[in-house]
């Protein structure tokens, strides 16, 4: 039943904040705020999530917000967690309005001046009915000797703060984080002879592919020579030629008749072949003409 509550949980943070990037799936999510200063929550679900609450992160670090200690989103909704109650979705969706409408601001390291505007935020919203919380229950606890040593000794307070269900489970959830953060280097660094087999493989079929292309290209030239050689307008214009070739030639010959060059059985031969192929020539011409055989679109 955990599990399947847990699953219930993420899809809510699914649903109503569609552009959470799911960086380990079922441990960490990030949830953008903005594209400008590449600033996200990143949400963090314990090993024992939903019994215990999430921890919720502010990124980049260092950031200035009534809601923010120590870059820890402090709402007031999760030290009341409840794993039946409470909605992961709705809480973050909340959180991401409160920051897009209030940003944090940078911590100014140089000045002990707040930045300006910045308290003019109103704080967060206090509950009307405090719930219990146990780190308060521990300190009231405490006799006033014990609150005055804590008070006085650096020491004894560590030792004190270390101690705190709240802390330990804080660190318990950094260390989860970092194991996921190496766990997905890691997995990332697996991929790396595959990624470089794959880029090898692109820069091969690039080469290939230009070369194929050059090919192409000489093929397509000698295509466009052929088309040329016999496109309609150069079989008309060699028809032409031929047909005005035919009757100059035969027209030599009747001249070299009349100049005496010939006799008659030699002139009406050869006068007679080149007629032929002449008036063989012209018919052909004519007709392609009167039919427009030769009309092309190239």
């Amino acid at each position: 039943m955990t599990q399947e509550q847990k699953r219930q949980q993420i899809n809510s943070l699914l649903a109503h904040n569609p552009t959470t990037h799911v960086a380990v799936d079922g441990q960490i999510y990030e949830v953008p705020l903005s594209s400008e200063d590449n600033t996200f929550l990143l949400i963090n679900l314990p090993a024992h999530f939903p019994e215990e609450p999430p921890v919720i992160t502010l990124t980049p670090t260092g950031m200035r917000h009534p809601w923010v200690e120590g870059d820890v989103i402090m709402h007031d909704a999760l030290p009341s967690w409840q794993p039946q109650q409470s909605n992961l979705g709705l809480l973050v969706k909340k959180i991401r309005e409160e920051f897009m409408a209030r940003p944090p601001a940078k911590k100014n390291n140089n000045s002990e001046q707040p930045t300006e505007g910045y308290n003019s935020r109103p704080p967060p919203p206090i509950p009307a009915n405090i719930p219990s919380n146990p780190e308060y229950n521990t300190i009231a606890r405490l006799s006033p000797e014990e609150m005055e040593e804590l008070v006085q000794n650096e020491t004894a307070f560590e030792i004190f703060f270390e101690s705190l269900d709240r802390v330990k489970n804080l660190k318990t959830f950094q260390e989860e984080l970092r194991s996921g953060n190496e766990t997905l280097a890691h997995k990332n660094l697996s991929r790396e002879d595959q990624l470089l087999k794959l880029r090898s493989e692109v820069e091969s079929l690039e080469s290939k592919f230009k070369m194929d292309k050059l090919e192409f290209e000489r093929k397509e030239k000698l295509q466009n020579e052929a088309f040329h050689r016999f496109s309609a307008a150069t079989v008309l214009t060699r028809l032409k030629a031929s047909a005005y070739e035919s009757d100059e030639l035969s027209e030599s010959v009747a001249q070299s008749f009349l100049d005496g060059n010939l006799d008659n059985e030699s002139f009406v031969k050869q006068f007679r072949e080149f007629r032929k192929v002449y008036h063989l020539r012209e018919s052909k011409l004519e007709r392609a003409q009167k039919d427009n055989l030769f009309v092309s679109s190239y």
